[in-house]
């Protein structure tokens, strides 16, 4: 199973391609680490601040990710703990399960764009051991 924590070229394309006033969910699937992974230059890199779990990695990311999504004007729709892989390949074994909804593909690239998130996203690669994101048909989502 391929493990990538960023989209590659053609599928940022195909986001950017398609039309940006759509709404969007966005179904993600996530596997931590045991311990975080901070890399050089990160701000925390070999300080104590760096000695957590993914787990707790992660939360630092969602306080930034969470606020910049209800300020786009979306929201967290669904967010459980994972039991097990039922059908499918058991390896990784997903933690979390989440889907957020943005009003238009239009915010959710101004969320990857914005600079806070940029930054918080050091936390998000340095707790994933493995995430998968899906785009949902968001209209489905809509209020």
């Amino acid at each position: 199973m391929q493990h990538s924590l960023d989209p590659n070229e053609a599928q940022f394309a195909k986001l950017s391609s398609l039309p940006l006033d759509t709404p969007l969910a966005v179904l993600n699937l996530f596997a931590f680490k045991d311990v975080a992974a901070y890399q050089p230059g990160d701000p925390e890199y070999g300080t104590p601040a760096a000695e957590i779990s993914g787990q707790e990695a992660f939360a630092r990311y969602g306080e930034t990710a969470g606020r910049i999504i209800h300020e786009l004007g979306g929201r967290i729709a669904f967010n459980a703990a994972a039991d097990q892989v039922l059908i499918g390949p058991e390896d990784p074994d997903w933690h979390v399960a989440a889907i957020m909804y943005f009003p238009s593909r239009g915010a959710f690239l101004e969320m990857m764009a914005n600079p806070d998130f940029q930054q918080a996203s050091r936390h998000r690669k340095a707790a994933m051991k493995n995430h998968h994101m899906i785009h949902l048909n968001g209209e489905a989502f809509k209020d």
